[in-house]
C-alpha cells in the first residue's frame, strides 16, 4: 500500500509520532491501519444489534433499584429461614 503526496508537516508529524514510540514510521502507520481496521469491525457488530428488542429496557439509575429489591427480598427470605430478625 501506498500513501502519495502526503503534505511534508503532516509526514513529519507521523515520523516523530513513531520515533518517540520507538518504530518506524511504517509500523507505526501498519498499528494505525490495524487499529481503525478493529474499530471498523466492532462498528459494524454494534449495528447488527442496533434497533433489536430481545430484552428488558430500564431507565437510568432502574437497574440499581431493581437490584436492591431482589436483595432486600432475598434477605428477607433468608430471614424467614433462618428465624432471624432483620430489625434495621
Amino acid at each position: 500500500m501506498q500513501i502519495r503526496d502526503v503534505p511534508d508537516d503532516v509526514a513529519d508529524a507521523i515520523a516523530a509520532r513513531a520515533r518517540a514510540n520507538g518504530q518506524s514510521a511504517q509500523a507505526y502507520m501498519l498499528g494505525l491501519l490495524m487499529a481503525d481496521a478493529r474499530r471498523s469491525r466492532n462498528i459494524d457488530l454494534i449495528a447488527q444489534f442496533e434497533g433489536r428488542d430481545d430484552g428488558m429496557h430500564s431507565t437510568p439509575g432502574q437497574t440499581a433499584e431493581l437490584v436492591r429489591q431482589a436483595r432486600s427480598e432475598r434477605e428477607d427470605q433468608l430471614a424467614e429461614t433462618t428465624g432471624d430478625c432483620r430489625c434495621s
